[in-house]
């Protein structure tokens, strides 16, 4: 069974920023489309999964940006899966202008029961027919980034809106990111000029959530928690900064 998935894709005005180029969250929501995509193609889609009471949840994701398409570029977008664990599955993404990758990804999956929340083993849910490539992005391992941020700097108070919310009845992954971009103004994105955004979603933040959003940075760019009224750590990211 085939397990790559490549899509041409032409930058729509819709998905880019006030630069004209392709939109960080705009980036996180083409791979997770393609994601969502090439997991039904394989059979082991959201529908597939329900059906077996269980659903996918990204625990990790890190993206890394060399050069960001403009408007009405057409670049090629591929996805694949890694071999999975026995209850972890590696997801890897790229942005092609032609030959040369200019923005490469890869996700931290886990599949949930509904009723237990607890992992499935990948043994129990994915077909063992898919031949798996070997190539990677991303290669380094997922950063460790500590949870508290209770001597850290409050950049957002933000508040969770039914615009946040998606099929799952929870904030969508891109919505945080969304939600810390929103707090740096233009020309801050701009002369930060972001190399790599990686994240780690934690607890599930709901509609009407009141959020506090903090950072502390670091000698390559900065690192924020994004933290529940109850102080809980629901997400942490880390931004790399490039000159």
């Amino acid at each position: 069974m085939s397990n790559i998935l490549v899509k041409e894709y032409t930058i729509p005005v819709s998905s880019c920023d006030n630069s004209g180029k392709l939109s960080i969250p705009a980036v996180f929501d083409l791979f997770m489309d393609l994601a969502t995509e090439h997991a039904a193609l394989l059979n082991i889609g959201m529908d597939t999964l329900s059906k077996k009471g269980c659903f996918w949840v990204a625990a990790k994701t890190r993206i890394e940006f060399d050069v960001r398409p403009r408007m009405l570029q057409t670049v090629a977008a591929s996805s694949w899966p890694e071999k999975p664990g026995n209850i972890r599955y590696n997801r890897y993404y790229t942005v092609k202008d032609g030959e040369d990758v200019i923005i490469k990804g890869k996700t931290e999956w886990t599949i949930l029961d509904m009723q237990t929340m607890k992992p499935k083993k990948s043994s129990e849910v994915y077909p063992q027919d898919i031949v798996h490539p070997e190539d990677v992005v991303c290669e380094e391992p997922f950063s460790r980034i500590s949870t508290d941020f209770s001597d850290s700097e409050e950049m957002l108070s933000y508040t969770v809106t039914s615009r946040d919310i998606d099929v799952s009845q929870h904030m969508n992954n891109v919505a945080y990111i969304r939600a810390v971009l929103s707090s740096f103004t233009c020309k801050e994105i701009e002369d930060m000029n972001i190399r790599q955004v990686e994240v780690a979603y934690r607890l599930q933040c709901y509609e009407s959530e009141k959020l506090s959003v903090r950072r502390r940075n670091t000698e390559d760019g900065i690192e924020i928690g994004i933290i529940k009224e109850d102080g809980k750590t629901a997400t942490t990211m880390k931004l790399i900064c490039g000159s």
